[in-house]
């Protein structure tokens, strides 16, 4: 008999026996996706895997138009639900989250959230719907967490555990929407102040960020509604939580006390988390960041996949330190 992962919470997924495959931030990569999942569909077959869990960012390239293949990736992995059910496990990762608000995500030159909204076209309902649905954190027997970006700040608290877990999008969502009831003249006057803000037309903003058609589109108004949710605090606690750069920002013995303190809430009611795997920030396939928490990468680099690695984690079996995952990391190209 096959037993389901527990869902204790709305963003939590525990997990009590079996193998899973842990993979992180393919970043629209299709080809490299299609590795992983064909790699673990082996395993499964052969009884070496049970759960495949994907750590967010699945979308996204940082290349050009034509190489970034987002869409492909997240209608196989609609596909793959209905025959994997709830052995397979997608984190939200951070570049998911704007497309849940309608918020604008960019680095530089390289604007990403246009692209992305232009190509779900006829998929986006059934795509963003599986995006407000998923977890943002795995825990596991084993005393191993998994989440896409690590110990977020925000949540080192009972109390901020507490929001993280029972986060609700459409609740976030609804403090905006009084925009769909507004009087036309009201819609037209945040139209134009938005415009000012932006420096450009309205309808040139709607039609490039929104990929819609015209102001006959119901998602028309949805960058009124986007700037009005990301200036709210519930908002931004998720936000922080995605986007954090850890040992980055605050420097590895600051993080360390991070990640004890996040592990510490996380583990209300269930067994004792001691280890965080993350993907979120570039590394070469495998790093221990401050003792526990094991940064895992298995995205391309430079179009290189040498270091390009996932995990496979027996979540029944006590881990004690971060070190003790290492024998368990194994390169995509390796047979």
């Amino acid at each position: 008999m096959q037993i389901k992962p527990l869902m204790c919470d709305p963003r939590v997924v525990d997990l009590t026996d079996g193998v899973a495959m842990v993979v992180t931030d393919l970043h629209g990569d299709f080809d490299l996706y299609r590795r992983y999942r064909d790699r673990f569909l082996k395993l499964r077959a052969w009884g070496f895997a049970r759960r495949l869990i994907l750590c967010g960012d699945l979308i996204h390239s940082e290349g050009p138009a034509r190489a970034d293949r987002s869409l492909d990736i997240m209608l196989d992995v609609l596909a793959l639900q209905q025959t994997l059910g709830p052995d397979l496990i997608i984190l939200l990762g951070n570049h998911e989250m704007p497309h849940i608000y309608g918020v604008n995500l960019a680095r530089g030159d390289v604007e990403y959230t246009p692209r992305f909204e232009a190509a779900m076209g006829a998929h986006r309902a059934a795509i963003v719907a599986l995006l407000k649905r998923l977890p943002f954190y795995v825990r596991t027997q084993a005393g191993v967490m998994i989440s896409h970006a690590g110990a977020p700040p925000a949540a080192l608290t009972p109390t901020g555990w507490d929001r993280l877990r029972g986060y609700d999008h459409d609740a976030v969502l609804a403090q905006a929407d009084v925009l769909a009831h507004a009087e036309p003249e009201a819609l037209a006057a945040l139209r134009a102040d938005y415009a000012k803000l932006a420096g450009q037309p309205y309808d040139t903003l709607a039609r490039r960020y929104l990929a819609v058609s015209g102001p006959d589109d119901p998602r028309y108004d949805d960058l009124l509604r986007a700037l009005i949710v990301s200036d709210s605090e519930a908002f931004n606690f998720l936000w922080s939580a995605l986007f954090t750069r850890n040992e980055l920002d605050i420097g590895e013995a600051q993080y360390g006390a991070q990640v004890d303190a996040f592990l510490r809430v996380a583990s209300e009611g269930f067994t004792p988390q001691r280890v965080l795997v993350a993907g979120h920030i570039p590394t070469r396939g495998r790093r221990i960041v401050a003792e526990r928490q094991l940064r895992l990468h298995s995205g391309a680099q430079d179009g290189v996949t040498r270091d390009s690695c996932y995990l496979l984690l027996d979540t029944a079996q006590a881990v004690d330190d971060a070190y003790d995952l290492l024998p368990h990391v194994f390169r995509i190209d390796d047979a």
